[in-house]
C-alpha cells in the first residue's frame, strides 16, 4: 500500500510541471503577441507622423509659389493701376477690361521673363512659360516640377480666359510639387493656380454712377424740332450730346428751356433764327461746356426780321467763341463766362502763331444785337477776335488776320486795314486789275507811327473777295501785344477822310458800332472790373479817362483789372495755366463726363476724337446686335430687347417703367418713363422721363418735357447689374462676381488639386 501511494505521489508532480510548462509557453505567446502589436503600431504612428510632416511640407512648397505668385500681382496691381489712372481719358475699352488686360500681362510677363503683348486670339490657348521662373518662388526649387505623362514632363505653361461671369483669369498649369525628405520620404501635389482680375473701382468707371443725373446722353446732336415759341420744349437733367461740329441745335422759331446743372457738348451749341433758348441750372448757374456758342441766320442773306432770343445762367466754360452773326439778337449773360483759350496749349513759350481756331472771343457780326452783362460776375477771355481771310483762289486760309481785342463788332474791322496812304491805288480795297503796289518801305520807315506794331519781315496781308474781285489790304502785327496796343493807338487817334475831314476814330468807332449792338443802360455796356479782361479792349467804351483796358463801373471805384500781358508784353502765366486746367477738364468731361486732373492735353484730337462716349464707355452694341430678342416683365419693370440694327422702330405704348433696348433707330410716339437705349438715332414726340443714351442723335418734336429722374436711373440699372444678358451690354459691368480689392489674396486660388497621384 505504501508503494502505491508513492507511485501516485511521484505522477501528481510530473503533472505540474506540464502545467507550469504549459502556463510558461501560453504566457510568452501572449506577451510575443502583445509585443508584436505594440512594436507594429509605434511603427505606424512613426511612419504616418514622418509622412504627414513629408506631406505638410509639400504642401508648404505650393504655398511658397502661391505667395511668391501674390507677389507678383501685387507688383503688376501697383502698376497697372497707376497707369490707368494716368491714361484713363485716352482708353477706348473701359477701366476694367483695360485695367485686368494690363494686370494680366504684367504677372504673364514675370512667367515667361520675356514682354507679353495683349492678344485676343489667345483667350482660352495654352501659352508656355519659364520653368525656372516658377522655382525661384520656392526656397525648394528642386521640388518644383511639373506634371508627367508617358514619363515626359509636360512644360508649364498659363491660359488667360474670359467669363461673362467672373470676368478675365490667368490659370498656371500643369504645376507638381514633387518633394522627398531626408529620411526618403515622398509627397507629391498637382494643383492649378488661378488668378483672377481684383474689382478695383476706377474713376472712369464712375460713369455708370454719373449717368442717373442726365436725360440725353449721345454721341451724335441733340436737335429741338417743330414745337411753338409759346410752349417749347423742356430739358430737366444733365445732356451730354458728342458731335464735334453742331453738339445742340435749336432750330428756328423753336424754343428750348434747359434746366440742367451740368450741360457738356463735343461741339457747339447753335441757335437759329428766331429760336428762343435759356440755359440754367436747377437752381441758380449751371455748368456749361462748349466749343462755341453761335446765334446763326437759318438762311444766309435772308435779311429775316425775327428776334433770336438767348439767355444763360451759367458757369460757362467757352473753348472758342460766342460769335452772335445772327440780326436782332437779344443776348443776356450771367453767372460767369470762361472764353479759356489763348493758343492751342496755353502755352506760353509756343512759337506757334495765335489762330482764330484756339483763341477764345465774342464776336458780334449781326445787325441791331443787344448784349446785357449787367448780371455777369466773371468774364474771361483769353483770345482775341480775328478777321475770316481767303486765299487768292477763294480757299479758306490757314491763319486768320488777327485782331487786337477781345470782344468786337464787325465794324471794328476797319481799325486793322492797312492806311490807303501806303497804297499806290490809293484805296482800300483794291479791285482787281488796280495797281495793288504797298510802299513797304514807308510803311516800316522811321517817318511810319504804325511800324512799331508790325510784323517787319510781312507788315501786311491780303483777304481776298474773288465774289467781287477785289483785295483787301490788312495788317499784320507781330505779336499778340503789339495787335492790343495798335488799337488802343488806333482808337486815341484821327486822320483826315477824302475830303478832307477830320474823322475821330473814337466817335468812328463807336458810330459804326451802334448799326450793331445797342445796350440797355445810360453809358452803355458796363463791365464790373473785378473782371478778367484778356486782350485789354471791349466794344463801346473802350477806355476810361485813365487808359485803363477796362470800362469800370460807375458804382465801384476800384479799377484793377487782370491782364494776360504786363508792360513787357510777356504773358500772364498764372493765367494760362489755369486756362490749360480748364481745357483738360473739357476734354475728361467729352470723354468720361468726369472730371480728371491726369488728362495729358486740353484739346480733343486724334484717336479721341473717334472714341464716342456712349458707344465705347457706355454701352457695347455689337454684344446687343448679336443678342436675342426679350420681351419679359420683372418686379414690375418691362424689359424690352430688339437687337436689329437695320430696323426703324415705331414705340407706341405708353411705358410706365422699363428698360428698352434697340440695336437701330427708334422713334417714341408714347409717353416713356424708364431707361432707353438706342444704336441709331432716337426721336422723342412725346413726354419723357428717365434717360436716353443714343448711339445716334436725338431729336424732340413737338412742345416735349424731358426730365431726368436719378432714383428711377438708379433702380433701373440695379435691375441691369442683376440681369446677366442686360450686364453684359454695359461696358463698365463685369458681372455678379465680385473681389475685395483689398483681399488681392483672395483673388488667387488653387484648382484640381490632386495628392500623391502617379
Amino acid at each position: 500500500m505504501n508503494r502505491l501511494f508513492s507511485k501516485l505521489k511521484g505522477r501528481k508532480e510530473g503533472a505540474s510541471m506540464i502545467s507550469v510548462i504549459i502556463g510558461v509557453v501560453f504566457l510568452a505567446a501572449i506577451g510575443l503577441t502583445i509585443l508584436t502589436v505594440a512594436t507594429r503600431y509605434v511603427v505606424t504612428v512613426y511612419v504616418d507622423s514622418n509622412s504627414t510632416d513629408n506631406f505638410y511640407q509639400t504642401e508648404g512648397i505650393l504655398s511658397e509659389v502661391r505667395t511668391g505668385l501674390l507677389e507678383y500681382a501685387g507688383e503688376a496691381s501697383k502698376t497697372a493701376y497707376d497707369n490707368i489712372l494716368d491714361n484713363y481719358t485716352k482708353s477706348k475699352s473701359t477701366m476694367k477690361e483695360t485695367f485686368a488686360k494690363e494686370y494680366l500681362s504684367l504677372i504673364a510677363e514675370k512667367l515667361k521673363g520675356t514682354s507679353y503683348v495683349w492678344d485676343e486670339n489667345k483667350l482660352g490657348v495654352f501659352q508656355a512659360c519659364e520653368l525656372d521662373r516658377v522655382k525661384k518662388l520656392s526656397t525648394i526649387p528642386d521640388a518644383v516640377t511639373t506634371v508627367s505623362v508617358g514619363g515626359v514632363n509636360l512644360d508649364p505653361g498659363f491660359v488667360i480666359n474670359f467669363d461673362t461671369t467672373t470676368g478675365y483669369s490667368l490659370t498656371l498649369k500643369n504645376l507638381l510639387i514633387d518633394y522627398t525628405d531626408a529620411s526618403d520620404y515622398r509627397s507629391r501635389i498637382q494643383a492649378d493656380i488661378v488668378i483672377r482680375v481684383p474689382d478695383y473701382k476706377f474713376e472712369g468707371d464712375s460713369i455708370l454712377d454719373a449717368i442717373k443725373d442726365y436725360i440725353v446722353i449721345s454721341d451724335d446732336a441733340l436737335t429741338v424740332s417743330t414745337n411753338s415759341l409759346a410752349t417749347g420744349t423742356t430739358f430737366t437733367g444733365n445732356v451730354y450730346t458728342g458731335n464735334e461740329e453742331t453738339g445742340i441745335k435749336v432750330e428756328t422759331q423753336k424754343k428750348a428751356t434747359f434746366n440742367s446743372p451740368i450741360i457738356i457738348s463735343r461741339g457747339s451749341l447753335d441757335i437759329m433764327t428766331g429760336a428762343n433758348v435759356s440755359l440754367s441750372g436747377e437752381s441758380g448757374a449751371g455748368d456749361l461746356w462748349l466749343s462755341d456758342i453761335n446765334l446763326k441766320e437759318q438762311n444766309s442773306g435772308s435779311g429775316s426780321a425775327l428776334s433770336t432770343n438767348f439767355s444763360m445762367n451759367e458757369n460757362a466754360y467757352i473753348a472758342n467763341d460766342l460769335n452772335i452773326s445772327d440780326n436782332n439778337s437779344i443776348v443776356s449773360i450771367s453767372g460767369k463766362y470762361y472764353g479759356y483759350s489763348y493758343n492751342k496749349e496755353n502755352d506760353a513759350s509756343s512759337s506757334e502763331k495765335l489762330l482764330s481756331t484756339y483763341s477764345s472771343a465774342i464776336l458780334v457780326n449781326g445787325l441791331n444785337t443787344t448784349l446785357k452783362t449787367d448780371n455777369l460776375d466773371k468774364l474771361i477771355l483769353a483770345g482775341r477776335t480775328f478777321v475770316s481771310r481767303n486765299k487768292e483762289n477763294g480757299t479758306s486760309a490757314v491763319s486768320d488776320i488777327m485782331m487786337g481785342e477781345s470782344l468786337a463788332v464787325k465794324s471794328n474791322q476797319i481799325a486793322y486795314l492797312l492806311p490807303t496812304e501806303y497804297i499806290m491805288a490809293g484805296h482800300n480795297p483794291v479791285a482787281d486789275g488796280e495797281n495793288m503796289t504797298v510802299d513797304k518801305a514807308k510803311l516800316l520807315g522811321a517817318d511810319s507811327d504804325i511800324a512799331q506794331y508790325l510784323d517787319p519781315d510781312e507788315p501786311y496781308t491780303k483777304n481776298y473777295n474773288n465774289v467781287h474781285m477785289y483785295t483787301y489790304f490788312y495788317l499784320n502785327f507781330k505779336d499778340a501785344k503789339s495787335a492790343n496796343e495798335y488799337f488802343r493807338h488806333y482808337y486815341e487817334g484821327e486822320e483826315q477822310d477824302e475830303d478832307g475831314d477830320t474823322v475821330n476814330h473814337k466817335e468812328d468807332l463807336e458810330e459804326r458800332a451802334t448799326t450793331y449792338i445797342s445796350t440797355t443802360d445810360d453809358s452803355g455796356m458796363k463791365l464790373s472790373p473785378n473782371l478778367f479782361l484778356i486782350a485789354g479792349n471791349i466794344i463801346h467804351n473802350y477806355y476810361d479817362a485813365n487808359g485803363s483796358s477796362i470800362v469800370p463801373d460807375a458804382n465801384n471805384s476800384d479799377t484793377t483789372a487782370q491782364s494776360y500781358y504786363d508792360d513787357a508784353g510777356n504773358v500772364n502765366e498764372a493765367l494760362l495755366k489755369d486756362g490749360n486746367k480748364i481745357g483738360k477738364e473739357y476734354v475728361s468731361r467729352q470723354l468720361s463726363l468726369l472730371a480728371s486732373e491726369t488728362t495729358t492735353s486740353m484739346r480733343l484730337s486724334g484717336n479721341d476724337k473717334k472714341d464716342p462716349l456712349v458707344a465705347e464707355r457706355i454701352i457695347d452694341f455689337d454684344k446687343v446686335k448679336a443678342a436675342a430678342p426679350v420681351d419679359k416683365t420683372e418686379s414690375g419693370v418691362r424689359i424690352h430687347v430688339e437687337p436689329n440694327s437695320i430696323n426703324n422702330y415705331q414705340l407706341d405704348e405708353t411705358v410706365a417703367k422699363g428698360i428698352y433696348i434697340y440695336g437701330g433707330n427708334v422713334t417714341v410716339k408714347g409717353n416713356f418713363t424708364g431707361l432707353l437705349i438706342a444704336g441709331g438715332n432716337v426721336t422723342v414726340e412725346n413726354d419723357f422721363t428717365g434717360l436716353i443714351l443714343a448711339g445716334g442723335e436725338v431729336t424732340t418734336v413737338g412742345d416735349r418735357d424731358l426730365k431726368a429722374d436719378v432714383i428711377l436711373t438708379g433702380d433701373l440699372l440695379e435691375v441691369v447689374k442683376k440681369d446677366d444678358v442686360l450686364a453684359s451690354f454695359f461696358q463698365g459691368l463685369n458681372g455678379s462676381a465680385k473681389q475685395d480689392p483689398t483681399k488681392l489674396s483672395e483673388c488667387i486660388s488653387y484648382q484640381n488639386w490632386v495628392k500623391n497621384e502617379n
